[in-house]
């Protein structure tokens, strides 16, 4: 028997989904949608194009608890307290902010944390284990192959010509190429980072570090350092100023905030969700996770919950996983053009599809 994946701890406290690419490919304003939770941001960030209602799913709990932490902070705090409080800027203050918001999360969740009281004081941000599998990069590898200050200094560029001549001068290096092979490949990522059951159904897990690479190397040619998210979180152990997630932005933080009675938060997978109809579904890379079978049983449950012309968005990470339907017509050029631009460099493809029947 295949051991269960335990959901018993946060995984991912971010989302590292590039939420600018899905922000562009759902029309959310005045229409609802379904959302995979995980670390809550890109659900929270649908809510700063008025959605009419964002309903946020997720397998695990404690990533229900993550996202509740982040709206309670939202709602009743000041941008500059939130960032101090998530984990973005220094506090020596993190329990008295947690007191005042803890009013606004569930007993379940509160228990929680109560009894996880680290996950607090070290910032929301910084807890999922995936957060932790790139803190060992940046601490340990990085120093050894690269050195910190030149990788950061790689983070911080802000013309691709001058991305592509760095990385070729001080970071492809041959003991980097012999690292990243180790470190991305499937059993170390799948060990430190994600889960091993998470690659059950990947067919080829020997090539999983050198496509990796090869996706990095094409975003460093097509998006820019200085404002990824993703990439600066693994260099500086933390966003900057210049790359905050875009549910913090301030140019989004009000809006959101004012949104915050738009999402509601559910406890199950797609096949769970019952009684509503939907406009936009932003699905992260959850058929990354399952079989052939079961992905064919999504598709079917997508088809009976998707009004027409509904916006169906997801990514692919190993796996290749692609809608064959009547009920779907696949964007291709809309697909094409978002990830040619895409910030998190791990996924192989952004798929963008639209339901054309009724």
């Amino acid at each position: 028997m295949t051991k269960q994946t335990d959901f018993s701890f946060i995984r991912y406290a971010n989302c590292w989904e590039d939420t600018n690419i899905l922000i562009d490919a759902l029309d959310v304003t005045d229409k609802t949608g379904l959302s995979i939770c995980s670390g809550g941001d890109n659900s929270l960030a649908l809510l700063a194009k008025d959605p009419k209602h964002v309903y946020a799913f997720d397998l695990n709990k404690t990533q229900l608890y993550c996202t509740e932490l982040k709206i309670a902070a939202i709602r009743n705090l000041p941008r500059k307290t939130t960032l101090e409080f998530l984990g973005v800027n220094k506090s020596t203050n993190r329990k008295d902010i947690y007191q005042r918001i803890a009013k606004d999360i569930s007993p379940e969740a509160r228990a929680y944390f109560d009894t996880n009281f680290n996950l607090i004081e070290n910032g929301i941000i910084h807890t999922g284990k995936f957060e932790h599998y790139f803190q060992l990069f940046r601490k340990y590898l990085i120093p050894l192959v690269i050195g910190e200050k030149k990788f950061q200094t790689f983070a911080t560029l802000d013309n691709l010509q001058d991305q592509r001549i760095y990385y070729a001068h001080y970071i492809n290096t041959k003991r980097y190429r012999a690292l990243f092979k180790i470190y991305f490949g499937a059993k170390v990522m799948g060990k430190l980072g994600r889960d091993k059951n998470f690659y059950r159904y990947v067919d080829d897990k020997n090539d999983s570090a050198k496509d990796i690479k090869a996706r990095v190397e094409y975003g460093i040619s097509h998006s820019i350092n200085k404002t990824n998210p993703y990439l600066n979180y693994i260099a500086f152990g933390n966003y900057t100023e210049d790359s905050l997630p875009y549910y913090l932005r301030a140019e989004n933080y009000s809006h959101i905030k004012k949104n915050l009675d738009r999402i509601t938060l559910v406890e199950g997978d797609l096949t769970a969700i019952k009684d509503k109809n939907f406009d936009f579904f932003n699905l992260s890379d959850i058929f990354e996770y399952m079989s052939e079978q079961d992905f064919k049983k999504n598709v079917n449950k997508i088809i009976k919950l998707a009004n027409k012309n509904a916006r169906i968005t997801y990514w692919n990470m190993q796996n290749k996983r692609y809608i064959n339907d009547e009920h779907f017509t696949f964007q291709k050029d809309l697909s094409k053009s978002l990830f040619e631009r895409n910030q998190s460099w791990f996924y192989r493809d952004f798929c963008v599809y639209k339901k054309v029947t009724k």
